[in-house]
């Protein structure tokens, strides 16, 4: 049996590759066809089908048994699932087709569902076998479906995260085959004239605070499914320290409370009026969570509590207590930013001097 593992590919990481390792593990599976979509219908892809496909072959090169088609590429696969099997089937003849338990558990949102399963087994990976998965596991099998559950559960890996890591220059998670073929071609830097602005015009540590700030915020997106616009949540990460260079210079102050001025929460909202003024960011709830990241204030939009959060909690932070308001945050976004405002809260008062209306504010909302 010859098993078709389509997909966007892009790119193609890790996760992929240990599934067809499993795969070509199993007793009666032959080869493991890697089938591209030139366009999928559910997302846009940034690269081409060609650069997806290098990077295919790239990651595959020297794995026997592994064959990439360009099926789609000629116009011969449709957007259906159901249109593309009996196709594959004449070419390839005796095969399956490799389904996630995300997709197992929606499977009765495919069109014609009760075709597919008669056209060829089901082989499925499963990140946990929670009750709906479990459920749609035995409603499909009872309607005569062959599925398959593989032995192997992938980690939960996103091509969405590491597209925007690798904006910010980290390739986690990817063959470093395929890592280098995305540096070196330029890929998923849609930001990069930002970036490099940036890196331009403040000190270096705090550039790279800044994209470990963003990576922190953009993962915490995906883990948390905040829904959050990933471009949003990086170009808030990426700028929210955009002033912290030019606070020790002279500036035009005239957009900044005059309270702040002077004081350790000043690059805050000067950093809301540069990336407005410099960097062309005309996003409200960007500037919003610049412009609050320091101090926070009531009613924190999520965007705003997230860069807030990510700004303490980002890999570089070394201090006491920061591995506990991490795990916070692992169990959800509010419990964390809770978390993280209150270590604030106490710090400053173990430090002394005066706290900025906008915190004791936060803090008052927070705890009554």
């Amino acid at each position: 049996m010859k098993v078709i593992f389509g997909g966007a590919f892009d790119p193609v990481h890790s996760e992929h590759m240990n599934m067809v390792k499993h795969l070509l593990t199993i007793k009666d599976v032959e080869s493991v066809i890697l089938l591209p979509s030139v366009n999928p219908p559910h997302k846009f892809c940034p690269t081409s089908f060609d650069q997806r496909l290098d990077m295919l072959r790239l990651a595959f090169d020297g794995l026997d048994r592994v064959q990439i088609s360009e099926f789609e590429r000629f116009g011969e696969g449709k957007r259906y699932t159901c249109e593309v099997l009996p196709k594959l089937k004449d070419r390839y003849g005796d095969i399956a087709f490799v389904i996630g338990g995300d997709s197992l558990e929606d499977f009765y949102k495919w069109k014609n569902p009760q075709e597919i399963i008669k056209i060829c087994p089901l082989f499925v990976f499963t990140r946990g076998k929670s009750d709906k998965f479990l459920s749609a596991l035995e409603y499909w099998k009872g309607l005569g479906a062959d599925l398959r559950v593989c032995d192997y559960m992938p980690t939960d890996v996103s091509s969405t995260v590491i597209r925007y890591n690798a904006e910010l220059g980290i390739y986690d998670d990817l063959d470093e085959r395929v890592a280098e073929y995305i540096k070196t071609n330029g890929l998923y830097r849609k930001h990069k004239d930002l970036i490099n602005k940036l890196k331009e015009n403040i000190p270096a540590n705090t550039f790279e605070h800044c994209m470990r700030t963003a990576s922190y915020a953009i993962n915490l997106n995906y883990k948390q499914k905040l829904g959050l616009d990933n471009d949003k949540v990086l170009l808030a990460g990426l700028l929210h320290d955009c002033a912290k260079a030019l606070c020790h210079i002279s500036h035009d102050v005239s957009e900044v409370p005059e309270d702040s001025v002077g004081t350790p929460v000043e690059h805050q909202f000067l950093g809301a009026v540069i990336a407005r003024k410099e960097y062309g960011i005309n996003d409200e709830e960007v500037l919003n969570a610049i412009k609050y990241h320091t101090t926070g204030k009531r009613n924190m939009s999520d965007l705003q509590k997230l860069i807030f959060s990510s700004d303490m909690l980002e890999s570089g932070r070394r201090y006491d207590g920061v591995d506990e308001l991490r795990e916070s945050m692992q169990k959800s976004l509010e419990q964390g930013y809770k978390a993280c405002a209150i270590a604030q809260y106490e710090f400053l008062l173990q430090k002394g001097g005066e706290i900025y209306p906008l915190t004791l504010q936060a803090i008052e909302e927070l705890t009554n």
